[in-house]
């Protein structure tokens, strides 16, 4: 048995919905929400104030052009390349998926970071002109496993629309 399955799991004191115009999901209800420090749109949400590179985030860009069924092969090659160029970096999983107008990309991977192998969870959904980018990330591979479980809570409930929702999903 590896020393991740050894860990204590955290524990789920409630969920609580985040949501803005472009995305909503739900997230722990204890986990501190941050602002981006630059100029990003979007959120992140970190589990404890010790530990600012496991986090829960989400960025919104708006590319000036409809996305389509048609350029998930260039989207795919863009994203994979780009995760091929971070440090030591090793694809676990990818996967790419439309439905309706929705594209979506999916990858696992790790990577070197400071001196700590990190892993991720990135998800890129492009809805009409916006490309909605959502990470899970562990400071280190460890505590991405630690944190899987509420990781897996926020990325499962991930929805992107045009306007606000003003009633909880079903």
């Amino acid at each position: 048995m590896s020393d991740d399955n050894n860990l204590k799991k955290p524990v789920f004191k409630g969920l609580t919905w985040h949501r803005e115009q472009y995305f909503s999901f739900f997230i722990p209800m204890d986990w501190q929400k941050v602002n981006w420090q630059d100029e990003r749109q979007g959120i992140l949400y970190i589990p404890t104030t010790e530990d600012a590179h496991s986090l829960f985030a989400v960025e919104v860009k708006d590319l000036g052009t409809t996305v389509t069924a048609d350029d998930l092969p260039y989207l795919e090659m863009g994203f994979l390349d780009a995760i091929k160029a971070l440090p030591e970096s090793k694809i676990e999983s990818k996967k790419t998926n439309v439905t309706g107008k929705l594209v979506q990309l999916e990858a696992k991977y790790s990577y070197l970071e400071d001196g700590e192998m990190r892993k991720r969870w990135v998800r890129v959904l492009y809805h009409g002109t916006r490309q909605v980018t959502v990470t899970a990330q562990g400071a280190t591979i460890e505590k991405y496993h630690y944190w899987l479980p509420m990781f897996n809570e926020a990325m499962m409930t991930i929805k992107v629309h045009s306007t606000m929702p003003d009633q909880l999903p079903l």
